[in-house]
């Protein structure tokens, strides 16, 4: 599966489970026997390619349904046909309520990229770090099993124990990831090579010859001249994402230099910032890391300065929501020494 289709099947998942969805969900909308469209299957199954959580009972979801209504599980709380978490409450009303708002939570941090704060919710860690991989705009890592974690941690030098945070887990990865790879080609790489042979065709493509499909890109003496469609979409919650940067960045603007200065969305520039002596153009971009922003930024800035008319020196600005890893410093010390561009990149918090 190539980086688009896993983007596409991303999208799919938010199109299908956007948070106003999750808000009114049921419980039988969330996890049950005989149902392909709940949640729960969404989260496992239909976005297996996104990492796998393959493994652990049900329980990892909070709540299910049972199989046989007969079979009690010791250790949770059940009824007549659903068994939950302890933590959750004595009735399954209850537990479910529960058990949404924590989703919600989840949802909700990841988005303003609050990881640590996912830790302290009691779904376990399988599953609800799957549910902040799909809304974090992708700027997790999507690797889930906790001996797969250490291994990647024990890698960067992190010691680890039972006590260890997945978070701060994650936070390594994400400070290591390569400028040049996306968070699915790092986590490829990283599964290749910490993963456990037997989980690694959960998330590899697998031709019918047994062998996992090339991830890398052939050199080639042709191309395909035909007409072609590209179905990926900018989803919901990258679009979300950049309007908060932006908003937030003209707030903070305006206050400084007055909102009479600060001007929105002028012939394609995201923000403009007048002065006597300069002109600043900003680009925003939602992306997770600020080499991924800059890649995608820097030709629009660029041009759109060429073709604006102002005399005064014009800066570039590519506006982020996260600061830049070491990683990231690197890209963009490389791109300033050897393309002799001037340029900077900043982050915008979002509340």
């Amino acid at each position: 599966m190539i980086i688009d289709e896993l983007k596409e099947l991303l999208d799919e998942f938010l199109n299908r489970w956007t948070i106003e969805n999750i808000e009114n969900l049921t419980l039988q909308q969330y996890v049950g026997l005989h149902n392909k469209d709940t949640f729960c299957q969404w989260v496992e199954t239909k976005t297996r390619k996104l990492g796998s959580i393959k493994g652990m009972t049900s329980i990892k979801f909070g709540i299910y349904e049972r199989k046989d209504p007969n079979k009690k599980p010791k250790n949770y709380e059940n009824d007549d046909k659903y068994s939950w978490l302890k933590g959750y409450g004595e009735n399954r009303e209850l537990a479910f309520t529960k058990i949404k708002t924590d989703i919600i939570s989840i949802i909700k941090l990841s988005e303003l990229g609050k990881f640590s704060e996912i830790d302290e919710i009691i779904l376990p860690d399988l599953f609800k770090w799957k549910v902040a991989f799909l809304y974090s705009n992708e700027r997790l890592i999507p690797i889930y099993k906790r001996d797969v974690h250490f291994k990647i941690a024990h890698h960067y030098g992190l010691s680890v124990n039972k006590k260890t945070r997945i978070s701060e887990i994650q936070n390594l990865m994400m400070l290591n990831k390569p400028a040049h790879l996306d968070v699915y080609a790092f986590m490829w790489q990283l599964f290749e090579k910490f993963g456990k042979e037997d989980e690694k065709n959960e998330i590899f493509d697998i031709e019918s010859t047994g062998k996992k499909s090339r991830r890398k890109r052939r050199a080639t003496k042709s191309r395909n001249s035909t007409t072609q469609l590209r179905t990926v979409t900018r989803s919901y919650v990258a679009e979300q994402k950049h309007n908060k940067i932006q908003e937030a960045l003209v707030e903070i603007l305006s206050d400084k230099y007055g909102e009479e200065n600060v001007i929105l969305e002028e012939n394609f520039v995201d923000i403009k910032l007048i002065q006597p002596e300069f002109t600043n153009f900003y680009e925003v971009k939602s992306s997770s890391y600020a080499s991924e922003c800059i890649k995608e930024a820097l030709g629009q800035i660029l041009l759109y300065s060429f073709y604006d008319s102002d005399i005064r020196k014009k800066n570039h600005i590519v506006v982020g929501q996260y600061p830049p890893t070491e990683n990231d410093k690197k890209y963009i010390e490389f791109i300033k020494q050897n393309l002799k561009l001037d340029f900077e990149y900043i982050n915008v918090e979002i509340q």
